[in-house]
């Protein structure tokens, strides 16, 4: 039998710490988005991880026109 690799107790904490952050930063999730997509849009294909980012990277900033106050 193969012993499987364990995470150092301090690691799911951070991991949790650092989910955190990047909600409150507006950071998208692909894993998150995977599992509503499976959820609400059963037998459709969901988008890439390179297409979900290219997509939330123009939602946030115009398609490439960056928006700014300065």
């Amino acid at each position: 039998m193969e012993k499987q690799a364990t995470c150092p107790f301090w690691l799911k904490p951070l991991k949790a710490f650092a989910l955190y952050l990047n909600e409150m930063a507006g950071v998208p999730n692909y894993q998150r988005y995977l599992e509503h997509f499976r959820r609400h849009h059963p037998g459709e294909i969901p988008l890439t991880e390179a297409e979900f980012h290219r997509r939330a990277t123009d939602e946030k900033y115009g398609g490439g026109k960056i928006r700014r106050c300065c």
